[in-house]
């Protein structure tokens, strides 16, 4: 057997234990279904995925989902990835939110954290920017912002796309080297207040 063929082999063998120890999470597993609530599918799927003892993967697949809220909490065992093919959209009215005064979604905690896929976080803000009255009213109605990553460590954010948040898409608090690569941020230039990515109290966060 010449070297090179040996060589060969250690590197398929090694792929097949990559893939082996991988496991997958899919939403569609914990009672998830289109057009509907996943709220509780997704949270299930992620505390199966954080106590995992090895890398793991959260799988939104393509399609349409509603999505109220998800407050995705750490610590994680292992690497984990929340992988969203498909279209997420939060609910048209923010007072359906069962938290009114949080984030749509909320990633907290996690060291090793990949959030890819190719999908889009669709605020459907449309509604709420005609509601919207913060400018002359200091006691309105707090907006939510489609993304919020506090505390997250050696992370990634790739692939994805926020649309047409309700306030501000992105807050970024207490992370430190985290990159943001092929990230979109999407909405009419009309709408108000919708920044990109708000960064504070972070270290070696890269977009």
């Amino acid at each position: 057997m010449t070297p090179t063929f040996k060589f060969l082999i250690v590197l398929s063998s090694l792929a097949c234990i990559a893939n082996a120890q991988q496991k997958v999470f899919d939403v569609r597993t914990f009672g998830a279904k289109q057009n509907a609530d996943i709220s509780q599918a997704l949270l299930s799927a992620w505390k199966e995925a954080c106590a995992s003892p090895t890398p793991s993967t959260v799988l939104i697949p393509k399609g349409t989902w509603s999505l109220k809220q998800a407050k995705l909490i750490g610590p994680n065992k292992a690497p984990v990835e929340l992988r969203v093919e498909g279209i997420l959209k939060a609910p048209l009215d923010p007072t359906q939110m069962p938290n009114k005064e949080g984030e749509w979604v909320t990633i907290n905690y996690l060291d090793n954290f990949t959030l890819s896929g190719g999908g889009v976080f669709d605020g459907q803000g449309h509604e709420a920017w005609k509601r919207n009255d913060c400018h002359k009213n200091k006691n309105c109605v707090k907006l939510p912002l489609n993304l919020s990553f506090n505390f997250i460590t050696n992370s990634t954010i790739r692939d994805v796309t926020t649309k047409d948040s309700k306030n501000f898409h992105v807050n970024v608090i207490g992370c430190y080297n985290v990159t943001f690569l092929r990230f979109t941020v999407s909405a009419p230039g009309d709408s108000p207040n919708t920044d990109g990515l708000h960064i504070a109290r972070s270290k070696n966060c890269f977009v």
